[in-house]
């Protein structure tokens, strides 16, 4: 048997299989018949489809070097193997081939193991910063690399020489594990701290404010951070000049570190106005000394010429302005001294000229009208927007001229009279007439000319179509539009070029697009890399185009985004590989796999207002509890690299044991306990039984407290769920739970018959939604809008111990306030509708008689309360109904609801906003008895916390028409009963 020698291998196999052969007996191989193709990896032959499939030398054809090198470009583009070679022997039935693939080594996890409890040393914080930057399965080539950056993490935290032995301990699977031995050795400390220059405050508050001092670790990283703060806190104490200059030496063998500390306070800055007021509200913006954190010449002239600029458009066609600066005793004062001149405002504006076109159509555009202030800004912009308006609508010749000229009204203060006179001369009004198409062999006309109103992408719609006005800029945008539509049928490469010819009138062009097409590409192989734990099934899913189809450009961009939006990658890049031929091109899909699990956690107070029976005389009253609360959560995505998560999310809230909250709250022996917990497992699977729906399945146990009764319920549900555009998605599902009623406080006779026979009572339900959303941000929008439609029935026949139908209705919108700096308008609308189903139940009463009653009201869990942090806020939780939803002081909810919410939320700082609001509702028992008078209403305020998690919510709310028989708060520095007060987590919708 006679063995070809390697066609190839490492990072020079394409050279190499290309080059002319080292032996002559190579070419005895070539148009043999390939008997057999194998592949090994590590020494073991390997049949994954997602190798086999991309070589392209088969069984039974001649064997062909063009065929091998591609087959060695293909497996070499997956990013998988360190070097990929060919080998070819002779056998009875023609040429064996094999392709040795060496992987490449990555590593799936890291360890540390040495000297751990070292000060400062957190291995957490090792590996965020090593996954960080290399992501959660490094090569390990890159061994070295990671052992630098873990040095360098370790000399941040002032190990300025420490020792570290990596190892990759391999496993059967090719993976390997990467252990460092971490050695910290001795660590550096700061020695001598001298401070250079003239501090504004004595040394030791210096070093203090620094967070330095003799002794401690020397941290570079958190010192460069707290100098920082330090002179971010002297900026804004208007020390726009202060410097702090840190230079380090070291002694000892780099255990000792000597800092000195160059300070250069730099003078108070005060910015004055001189001349002429300037309106408060925009000085910010037009002088942004505090803003930028500085007073160099170049910002203060800059300030110069916009508040000339701000002035001149307010119609002070003089105004000018200049600064000085003024140092003394550590004072820099600042001067803008405003000069503005008399105002000039438009009499009235008068249009003249032989124009065919109602002045109508555009005048609501200009800027200049009666009463507003004149300016050559405003001057030029209506210019250029009749023109604009004319030559949309073909007149390409248009020409607009504008004249002013002193009026005759007299007016009060410094301000001329201006007139406006605006000269229209229209000429040849220009419509399309014929449109051509030159060179388009592959495509017809009538797929270039077509526009369809649903065409997904207007940007490839030609819009000069026949007996439309003629706009110049648009022949060149229709040209970009056909060769988009061309680079989206695979023709990269095709170009267009747009001609028209005019009539001698002028009246008439005929468009002509003369293309060139060149060749189409078409896609051949789909190449995966760095998809550790993702089947390439769940990739290849979300891909728009397969192979042998035109390589379109839209179709490559849709894809990169539906596989960034599966959220299961950090990074997904597509890159198109070209083959000999230039007619077949390849994509490689290359993606970074996001960590698999998520964690986060946390934790806060929550305040509300609750209505209890007072101890002493029985009676209902309110009273504000606050308790904290505390939350874990626990996902993992990619499960079985199927894009299916499982998610555990808890929350917990903790009150004191003699709390009414807490069942069995007599208990003196003090301490806490868990009134309030929730507990959500979630399980997600994409595309479910190969559907365009994704499934859930949902696992609960809660207990809940209310204003009335408490509550724990278990229960499952099986949900569907399909988007079917970016903003619509629809939903069904069945849940089944149990809820059981705790703490009652209405007495038996007050409750509602259908609550005092089932205290326990088992659900079995259908329901489903549909969502409409374009909000910019689901926790903390600013824009956009919500709509959401539920319904649900329960019924005996599928498991139901009660019957009942329920719907809930929402609106929302949300809206920026125009000239305002990111205030928010808000507004929701919620109304919910209920009725039970008629069923017979055996009641016995006091004297033993068992009677048949009929009941079709809903249990008192699952009927519509309102009051509270989310409803109406001057109300306690679940306080807010009419008179027959609640007895006794204590709320028994009711079939229907109506909320309207308004909102104006106004940033202060970066972190913290105020919002103010007015709330209207109220619950009804039953949907007949809906009446819009009996809305009651609430105004209040709030505060908004920004953190990483969302807005933390303190709102107090004020009825607006307190009644008798709502409760007072003993205890409350308000008017009784008028008020309540809210601690919570998010916005209120």
């Amino acid at each position: 048997m006679r063995r070809l020698r390697p066609l190839a291998g490492a990072a020079a196999l394409l050279t190499l299989a290309a080059a002319p052969p080292a032996r002559a007996d190579i070419g005895d191989y070539l148009g043999r018949t390939v008997a057999s193709v194998s592949l090994v990896l590590d020494g073991r032959e390997t049949t994954d489809p997602a190798f086999v499939g991309i070589v392209e030398t088969r069984v039974g054809r001649p064997l062909s070097m063009f065929e091998v090198r591609e087959s060695i470009a293909h497996l070499f583009s997956l990013g998988r193997f360190e070097g990929v070679s060919a080998d070819a022997s002779m056998v009875e039935a023609g040429v064996a081939l094999r392709y040795e693939l060496s992987p490449i080594r990555l590593v799936s996890r890291i360890e540390f193991t040495g000297k751990l409890d070292a000060p400062g040393i957190d291995v957490g914080q090792l590996r965020r910063a090593i996954t960080n930057r290399y992501g959660s399965s490094p090569r390990l080539s890159l061994a070295g690399d990671v052992t630098t950056l873990v040095r360098d993490a370790l000399r941040q935290r002032g190990y300025r020489r420490p020792g570290l032995r990596p190892r990759a301990d391999m496993r059967e699977s090719g993976q390997a594990t990467l252990v460092f031995d971490v050695d910290p050795g001795p660590r550096t400390i700061i020695g001598a701290i001298d401070v250079l220059g003239a501090p504004a405050v004595s040394r030791a508050d210096l070093l203090r404010q620094f967070g330095v001092k003799t002794g401690d670790p020397y941290e570079p990283e958190a010192l460069t951070a707290r100098i920082a703060s330090y002179v971010d806190r002297r900026h804004s104490q208007r020390y726009y000049e202060t410097q702090v200059l840190p230079t380090v030496s070291f002694s000892d063998d780099e255990r000792v570190a000597n800092l000195a500390l160059t300070v250069t306070p730099g003078p108070r800055v005060t910015v004055n106005y001189a001349g002429d007021s300037m309106p408060s509200d925009q000085l910010a913006e037009l002088v942004p000394i505090e803003r930028e954190g500085s007073a160099d010449e170049d910002l203060l002239e800059d300030s110069t010429r916009r508040i000339a600029a701000y002035l001149r458009g307010q119609g002070y066609r003089e105004a000018t302005a200049t600064f000085t600066r003024d140092s003394s005793d550590g004072e820099l004062s600042i001067t803008f001294t405003v000069f503005k001149g008399p105002q000039y405002v438009i009499e009235r504006v008068d249009f003249s000229g032989d124009v065919s076109r109602s002045r109508a159509a555009f005048e609501p555009r200009l800027r200049l009208r009666q009463g507003a202030p004149f300016s050559a800004a405003s001057r030029d912009a209506d210019k250029a927007a009749i023109e604009a308006f004319y030559r949309l609508d073909g007149f390409r010749g248009v020409r607009v001229d504008f004249y002013d000229e002193p009026g005759t009204s007299i007016l009060r203060g410094a301000r001329v009279p201006v007139v406006v006179r605006v000269a229209i001369v229209e000429g040849v009004r220009t419509v399309v007439g014929d449109v051509g198409f030159e060179g388009n062999a592959s495509i017809s006309e009538g797929v270039l000319r077509a526009c369809s109103p649903d065409e997904r992408d207007l940007r490839t719609c030609p819009q000069l179509q026949p007996g439309v006005p003629y706009f110049e800029p648009q022949l060149q945008r229709d040209s970009d539009a056909i060769a988009l539509r061309y680079a989206n049928l695979g023709f990269r490469t095709a170009t267009v070029a747009a001609g028209r010819e005019l009539t001698p009138d002028g009246t008439r062009a005929d468009l002509v697009f003369t293309v060139q097409e060149g060749p189409r590409l078409l896609l051949d192989h789909v190449l995966i890399a760095g998809n550790l734990r993702t089947n390439a099934e769940i990739i290849e899913r979300e891909l728009q185009i397969k192979p042998g189809e035109p390589l379109g450009l839209a179709a490559r961009d849709e894809s990169q985004r539906r596989l960034a939006a599966l959220g299961l990658f950090r990074q997904v890049e597509i890159k198109e590989l070209r083959h000999n031929s230039n007619a077949l091109w390849d994509w490689l899909i290359t993606v970074e796999e996001a960590p698999p699990t998520t964690i986060g956690y946390g934790g806060g107070l929550e305040g509300r207002l609750l209505v209890r029976r007072d101890d002493s005389s029985g009676a209902a009253t309110q009273k504000f509890e606050v308790a904290p609360r505390a939350f874990f959560e626990i996902g993992r995505r990619n499960l079985f690299g199927k894009n299916r998560s499982v998610n555990l999310s808890t929350s917990v809230s903790l009150y004191p044991k003699d709390s009414p909250s807490v069942p069995n709250s007599a208990d003196t022996t003090g301490g806490f306990a868990f009134a309030e917990y929730r507990v959500l497992g979630t399980l997600r699977e994409p595309r479910v039984f190969g559907t365009a729906g994704d499934g859930l399945l949902t696992a609960t146990i809660e207990r809940q407290i209310r204003s009335s009764f408490n509550l724990s319920r278990r229960g499952a549900a099986a949900q569907l769920a399909r988007p079917f555009t970016t903003h619509v998605s629809l939903g069904a599902g069945y849940q089944i739970q149990r809820t059981e009623l705790l703490d009652v406080q209405n007495a038996d006779q007050q409750q509602l018959l259908i609550d005092r026979v089932f205290t326990q009572v088992r659900l079995s339900s259908l329901f489903a939604s549909g969502v409409y959303s374009t909000r910019n941000d689901p926790v903390d929008p600013s824009a956009g809008e919500y709509v959401s439609v539920t319904a649900q029935v329960a019924a005996r026949r599928i498991g139901s111990e009660i019957g009942f139908a329920k719907s809930s209705f929402t609106a929302q919108a949300f809206r920026a306030v125009p000239g305002a700096n990111r205030i928010v308008l808000a507004g929701s609308a919620r109304l919910g509708l209920a009725t039970g189903f008629p069923r017979d139940v055996v009641v016995v009463d006091d004297l033993g008689q068992p009677s048949v009653q009929s009941v079709r009201d809903l249990p008192q869990a699952e009927r519509f309360f309102a009051g509270g942090d989310t409803t109406v806020r001057g109300f306690a939780l679940d306080r807010l109904g009419t008179t027959d939803t609640i007895r006794d002081g204590f709320p028994i909810g009711g079939n229907a609801l109506a909320i309207l919410n308004g909102e104006l939320r106004v940033p202060l700082l970066s972190s913290l906003g105020v919002v103010g609001f007015w709330d209207v509702g109220n619950v009804f028992a039953h949907v007949v008895d809906v009446d819009l008078r009996k809305l009651r209403s609430a105004v209040g305020f709030g505060l908004r916390v920004r953190t990483p998690i969302g807005p933390i919510r303190v709102d107090w709310g004020y009825k607006m028409d307190s009644r008798p028989g709502d409760l007072a708060r003993p205890d409350s520095i308000f008017v009784l009963g008028a008020s309540a007060a809210f601690i919570s987590f998010g916005q209120a919708f």
